[in-house]
């Protein structure tokens, strides 16, 4: 090969060289783009999820205790109610002796009063 030649043939392969560097440093530019968009999301995901938690602590927990001081109350009136409706049922059983005492007294007098005639 000529020395001419050799020329030709080194400047066309450095020129090929810078046109494939300019390649590779766009791709690390749209490359490092994209890893900042990447990562700015992520920042995004990563303040939502803690926004997320904070509700959970904030909302969630105060409202399970809320729920079991609720169920706790409830469990007291029902106590109360049950031991009232006990009481009622009581009475309704004395009551219930008494109409039959008195049904027993009142066959008892109307044959004392068949017994009169």
């Amino acid at each position: 090969m000529s020395d001419d030649k050799m020329f030709e043939f080194m400047t066309k392969m450095y020129s090929e060289m810078q046109e494939g560097f300019k390649d590779i440093k766009n791709n690390d530019k749209i490359h490092t783009e994209r890893f900042d968009k990447l990562e700015n999301r992520l920042d995004s995901l990563e303040n939502e999820v803690k926004k997320i938690g904070v509700t959970i602590d904030g909302k969630l927990i105060p409202t399970g205790v809320a729920l079991l001081d609720g169920y706790k109350d409830n469990t007291e009136h029902i106590t109360i109610i049950d031991d009232k409706i006990d009481r009622l049922q009581i009475d309704v059983n004395s009551i219930s002796m008494k109409v039959l005492y008195n049904d027993s007294r009142i066959i008892e007098i109307s044959k004392s009063l068949r017994k009169v005639e």
